[in-house]
């Protein structure tokens, strides 16, 4: 079975980039926001949020995993989220209890990716993010919103294999 993932269709591929159209969906985000340092926010974030989809919710209900698991520069720290199911999200997305974590609806729009494999880091996200930023300006698009990196493969997976991206909102 293949693991879920938001939908979109891809409108424009340029300049190394792809412009997609996302539907809406829903992220279980975790704001951690002690640590400055990706690697080391990505797996706090990520223990607490397996422990919520594992059943530590109002509703003691697992729900499956999906890809991919993306992080966000916040004010303070990062957002680390996790994208809920749509079958989950059709119904009642059961509630955290851990106070870290929030529900929220990511609004359907489009967004400039920029695909990339290899390991994850800071450095990577600094790199590919401004690799994105100067694609998008040269195309005349416009963003709305900060950089969002996205990780597809769990950490055991070769990096050479490894499907990231660095996504990033763009205005109607």
């Amino acid at each position: 079975m293949a693991i879920e993932k938001p939908e979109y269709r891809v409108l424009t591929s340029s300049n190394g980039i792809e412009v997609r159209d996302y539907d809406e969906y829903w992220v279980a985000e975790c704001h951690v926001k002690t640590e400055a340092d990706l690697s080391m926010a990505s797996s706090v974030a990520f223990r607490r949020l397996f422990n919520y989809i594992s059943g530590d919710n109002s509703s003691n209900q697992k729900i499956e995993m999906t890809s991919p698991v993306q992080q966000t520069a916040a004010e303070t720290g990062w957002l680390i989220s996790f994208v809920v199911p749509k079958d989950v999200s059709l119904g009642s997305i059961p509630v955290p209890t851990n106070s870290s974590i929030a529900i929220r609806k990511v609004p359907a729009g489009k967004y400039a990716a920029l695909v990339y494999s290899g390991a994850w880091s800071d450095d990577k996200l600094e790199s590919k993010g401004r690799e994105l930023l100067s694609a998008v300006e040269k195309l005349g698009l416009v963003t709305d919103g900060p950089l969002t990196s996205a990780r597809y493969n769990p950490p055991f997976m070769p990096a050479f294999l490894r499907r990231n991206e660095v996504l990033v909102r763009l205005k109607p």
